[in-house]
């Protein structure tokens, strides 16, 4: 038997970082129509910084997502998710996230937080898969799952599936 763990991932240097938000992105997959369908979708990032302490561990992360920008190259699909049905995004404009620490699981860094969606606040784990150091921009990945029927959202049951897989895709610069 060989062993495939991969290597942790190495920390960026420490300091302040804010979120270039042309360059980063969430894209969520999930099922639609009973299991039978996969639909991809994106949204934009507002803002964000991410504070790399001196101790991984004391690092922290905060990202607003801006609830109107949802897009699956489907208008119609993305109308109703942005809708009262949804994300209300009229009224609940800002989708945010916030970490207030990172712990090592396994060979990766795990970031636990604090999802809000429509008002309605929830725990959230997602893994750091990737750290792409550039000089002054550290480029991060990061995947998890979001149970939206615990963050209120649950229209549609059935028709659009519990769980969403997210891809989170940070671009940063050192201030």
């Amino acid at each position: 038997m060989s062993n495939s763990a991969t290597p942790l991932l190495q920390a960026p240097p420490s300091g302040r970082y804010v979120l270039d938000t042309s360059a980063s992105t969430v894209a969520v997959t999930t099922r639609h129509l009973f299991g039978l369908g996969w639909v991809r979708g994106r949204f934009a990032v507002d803002q964000g910084s991410v504070v790399v302490a001196d101790r991984v561990e004391d690092s922290t992360l905060n990202v607003d997502v801006a609830a109107a920008s949802f897009s699956t190259r489907n208008p119609v699909r993305d109308i109703q998710v942005r809708s009262l049905l949804f994300l209300n995004s009229r009224r609940h404009p800002a989708i945010t996230f916030w970490a207030d620490g990172v712990r090592r699981r396994d060979d990766a860094w795990a970031l636990s937080g604090t999802l809000t969606v429509k008002g309605r606040s929830g725990p959230v784990e997602l893994t750091v898969t990737g750290v792409e150091v550039r000089g002054a921009t550290v480029v991060y990945t990061a995947e998890g799952t979001v149970d939206r029927y615990a963050l209120g959202v649950t229209a549609m049951r059935g028709m659009a599936a519990r769980h969403l897989s997210v891809t989170v895709t940070a671009h940063t610069h050192r201030v």
